[in-house]
C-alpha cells in the first residue's frame, strides 16, 4: 500500500531546540528538523544508520573523528553506533532532513 502525505500534513513536535516531523515506513523513517539558530544538538550515538541531508541553514558536525561543516545542498552518511554532535551556525535556522534505517522506534513514542 502506498502512502502520500504533505508536510504540512504531519504532526509538529516541539522539541527545547528544534521542531519536527516525521514520516516512516516500515523499514525506514525521514524526519525533519528545523533547529533554532546556535542550538548544539548533545552527542549521541544510536545503532540505526543515518543520512543527513541539509535544506538550508549552516552547521558543524562532529562524527567519530571527523569534524566537518554542511550547508544547503550538502550531505553525510553516519554509520550506526557512531558518536555524533550537530551545532547550529549562524543566525539562520538549520533546516535539514534525516533518514534513518531501521526507523527509529524511541522518536515515535
Amino acid at each position: 500500500m502506498i502512502t502520500k502525505t504533505n508536510w504540512a500534513q504531519l504532526s509538529e513536535i516541539t522539541l527545547p531546540d528544534m521542531q519536527r516531523r516525521i514520516f516512516t515506513g516500515q523499514n525506514v523513517m525521514l524526519v525533519r528538523n528545523e533547529i533554532h539558530p546556535h542550538a548544539v544538538l548533545e552527542a549521541h550515538s544510536h545503532p540505526h544508520e543515518q543520512m543527513i541531508y541539509v535544506l538550508g541553514g549552516r552547521c558543524a558536525v562532529v562524527a567519530g573523528d571527523e569534524h566537518f561543516e554542511m550547508c544547503a545542498g550538502d550531505m553525510a552518511l553516519i554509520p550506526g553506533g557512531t558518536l555524533h554532535q550537530v551545532t547550529a551556525l549562524g543566525e539562520e535556522k538549520l533546516d535539514i532532513i534525516d533518514i534513518f534505517s531501521p526507523i527509529r522506534e524511541d522518536f515515535l513514542k
